[in-house]
């Protein structure tokens, strides 16, 4: 199978990475500066789960790609309506695409443009972040990947991405129930991103503070709401669950949002708690403290 990785960032290029590392043919569809930035260091990742480098096969062009048949899409959200034009090159050579991105709204545009049959469902848990070198720094023990199809898809060629990611040595789950498995991320990635991002501290900040810990129950508790409204069949322990995986996590756990602003990057507000409290208007529920931690990060949303 040949694999294209379009966004050889921290999550396609950690995940790209870790397949090229174990002998699969994956091409790298980068821009100028980061294909030079790789030409020059190689493809480098510091990780709690082993060390490792590789050379990457770097190309600047879809048409570059070679017979493709799954494309690994790790791009910012803000940044995937600039990259339509060369996904459907690929989707037009045969590839299938496999967004790991955070959020939900994507999807309606990658299905509107490319064909639902054309796109998977998708999702990976990862603390990683490129340093000022361009190296990928992953730093705890999730390195998991979700997929599955939107709707009728070959199974033998979902095993094969199943088989190859298992040859990786990350995590991987392939299920028939992705959307829930998007929503139940959702859930927790916009409460804890939003959280972090807003105190501008690792979630043990948050946890050890009684006011704050309340605030981030509501604000989960308001996007579990909003997944009812939307007919998704999460657990009726959501927040709960939510809860005590936050509670148990590092201290110095914090979120790719809280990075981004750290360093002065654009954010993925629009895309995470922008969407939710659309939904919210459009289900008449209220929500508070997702306004809140919107207005606290709108001024920053474009980044430095």
């Amino acid at each position: 199978m040949n694999i294209v990785v379009l966004g050889a960032g921290a999550v396609g290029g950690y995940f790209g990475g870790k397949i090229s590392a174990a002998g699969h043919p994956v091409q790298f569809l980068v821009r100028k500066r980061r294909y030079e930035q790789l030409k020059n260091r190689g493809l480098k990742v510091e990780s709690v789960h082993g060390d490792f480098s590789i050379e990457p096969n770097l190309i600047i062009d879809p048409s570059e790609a070679e017979n493709p048949d799954l494309v690994i899409l790790g791009l910012k959200n803000y940044h995937i309506e600039g990259a339509i034009p060369q996904l459907k090159q690929l989707v037009e050579k045969g590839a299938k695409i496999l967004p790991l991105l955070n959020g939900i709204e994507h999807l309606d545009l990658l299905t509107e443009e490319l064909g639902q049959e054309n796109v998977l469902g998708g999702l990976c848990y990862i603390e990683s972040t490129l340093n000022t070198e361009g190296d990928i720094i992953q730093t705890s023990s999730m390195h998991d990947v979700i997929f599955g199809p939107l709707t009728s898809v070959d199974q033998a060629f979902l095993q094969e991405v199943e088989s190859i990611m298992k040859q990786a040595e990350f995590n991987v789950t392939l299920t028939d129930s992705i959307l829930e498995e998007i929503w139940k991320k959702f859930v927790f990635i916009t409460s804890f991103s939003g959280i972090t991002s807003a105190v501008r501290a690792p979630i043990g900040v948050v946890i050890q503070d009684q006011v704050a810990s309340e605030f981030l129950r509501d604000l989960i508790t308001e996007v579990y709401e909003i997944s009812k409204a939307r007919k998704i069949a999460l657990p009726e322990d959501t927040v709960e669950s939510v809860m005590q995986k936050l509670q148990g996590a590092s201290p110095k756990f914090t979120s790719s949002m809280h990075r981004d602003l750290q360093k002065g990057l654009p954010l993925e507000l629009d895309s995470l708690h922008g969407y939710l409290l659309k939904l919210g208007k459009q289900h008449q529920i209220e929500t508070p403290t997702l306004k809140a931690i919107y207005a606290l990060l709108h001024p920053f949303k474009e980044g430095e």
